[in-house]
């Protein structure tokens, strides 16, 4: 699903350059689960960034669904992570004047899905998720670990090919956290694949494989 050659990025600050990746080879199978760690900047975010295509490697490759993303526009990388691509932030990122239907329903009318289905999917999804009673609730109005739970609803309403999760229990109290993995957890078992930053080693033992980051290059990595 997923695969990188020789994946470089650094960063330039002036006469400054600060190199973060070094060189990463990985892959995921299609329906694989795999946990991302690493202590603070060593680099693991800016791995998802580049891999999740909302930031370009400096050298490197990499493919996609059996796609070179060297060879897309920005407009090109732009449809393939609103079409093939979930994404969920420790922060939420949820846009604070829609409510959570609506935050939920957008990237699907975004898809060209008509508004009454897009409606009934993104209320079926947000039941499932627990959060039936919460639909015309803003994002001021719901707890962190509702605001995740709607997160990753949007993610996964139009059936992404990959879901990207960075640090998605960071901001949350174990209880909310656990509910949260619990979704990832059923999510993996329906057949979708995940790729998950964390530094929470509890978390990351759910996962199918867990690799380990360090100083801009995989070290280990660990099956399950």
């Amino acid at each position: 699903m997923i695969e990188t050659k020789q994946l470089v990025k650094t960063f330039r600050s002036g006469s400054v350059v600060t190199p973060v990746l070094k060189g990463i080879d990985f892959r995921a199978r299609a329906g694989e689960w795999v946990a991302i760690m690493g202590r603070s900047g060593a680099g693991k975010s800016t791995f998802l960034y580049q891999m999740s295509l909302l930031d370009d490697p400096t050298g490197g490759e990499i493919r996609i669904d059996g796609e070179n993303a060297h060879a897309m526009s920005a407009n090109e990388k732009m449809l393939f992570r609103l079409f093939r691509f979930g994404f969920v932030f420790q922060d939420y990122a949820l846009l604070p004047e829609l409510t959570a239907l609506e935050n939920v329903a957008l990237p699907l009318l975004m898809a060209d899905l008509g508004k009454g289905e897009a409606y009934a999917r993104s209320t079926a999804a947000l039941g499932r998720a627990g959060l039936g009673a919460r639909l015309n609730n803003l994002p001021s109005e719901l707890s962190g670990g509702e605001q995740q739970r709607v997160s990753i609803v949007r993610a996964v309403a139009h059936e992404p090919k990959i879901l990207f999760a960075d640090e998605p229990t960071a901001n949350l109290d174990n209880d909310s956290a656990r509910r949260i993995m619990e979704i990832f957890t059923e999510l993996h078992r329906a057949g979708q694949t995940i790729i998950m930053v964390t530094h929470e080693m509890e978390y990351a033992k759910l996962a199918e494989r867990i690799v380990h980051i360090d100083d801009g290059l995989i070290v280990s990595e660990e099956r399950r």
